[in-house]
């Protein structure tokens, strides 16, 4: 069972994914991304990427104390704290599933989709090895101090926990496992599917007849003056 490093939870945790937008003009990359996406969901698992392919830059950025910037260990801690940065997979979440930029940004402009896990079941189902954090915004980097120097235990995950306060329109939930990769959270943790708003109709039954077999709820979306709503809203 994963755990969770924070006192509040919410009861539901969404994935923007993007399927493959030259999919639809028939391009192999599209075709290959449409396929991993749907890989993912049937066979129960969340790939977690390298912070490094992270969209933002500024990922894994920190500040250090002066005192613990003069430390004789200094540069052997700055580079140890590098490997565990690098040593973890990263898999990222939101509180919501109607978030416009969110759907343009990380579901290739409403051409894709986002899939709706239940915390509780996404817990129980991955790996001890697993841990969630909730994203903290602020207008400064994390701050390690002599304390972070000795202590290993959940450094790497606090530094990317934080991100800049231009950030927090995402409410941004992370997943971390021990390794990069395919974390596998067993069944029942996917809730229900929301489809983008461009997605064709051809690619919407496609992506019906894959899911099919997860008896899922699969929800088209549509445009409702400036909100993301499900028809029956």
């Amino acid at each position: 069972m994963a755990t969770i490093e924070t006192y509040a939870r919410p009861t539901w945790l969404y994935r923007y994914r993007s399927i493959g937008a030259g999919l639809l003009k028939g391009t192999k990359d599209g075709a290959k991304k449409f396929d991993e996406e749907m890989d993912a969901l049937i066979n129960g698992y969340i790939f977690c990427a390298e912070f490094t392919k992270m969209n933002d830059p500024m990922e894994g950025v920190y500040k250090s104390s002066r005192k613990a910037s003069e430390h004789p260990e200094y540069d052997a801690f700055v580079e140890q704290l590098r490997n565990e940065k690098l040593g973890l997979g990263i898999a990222s979440f939101s509180e919501t599933w109607n978030n416009q930029p969110m759907w343009a940004h990380y579901a290739d402009g409403f051409h894709g989709i986002c899939v709706c896990y239940a915390m509780s079941s996404l817990l129980n189902g991955l790996a001890q090895a697993n841990t969630f954090s909730r994203v903290a915004y602020g207008d400064k980097p994390h701050y390690l101090n002599l304390r972070a120097l000795e202590d290993d235990r959940a450094r790497a995950r606090a530094v990317l926990s934080t991100k800049h306060l231009n950030w927090s329109y995402e409410r941004e939930w992370r997943l971390f496992s021990s390794r990069k990769g395919k974390a596998a959270h067993g069944p029942d943790a996917i809730k229900s599917i929301y489809l983008g708003t461009r997605i064709p109709e051809d690619i919407r039954d496609r992506i019906c007849a894959n899911l099919q077999p997860l008896h899922i709820e699969i929800h088209r979306t549509k445009i409702n003056g400036y909100k993301v709503v499900k028809p029956e809203s």
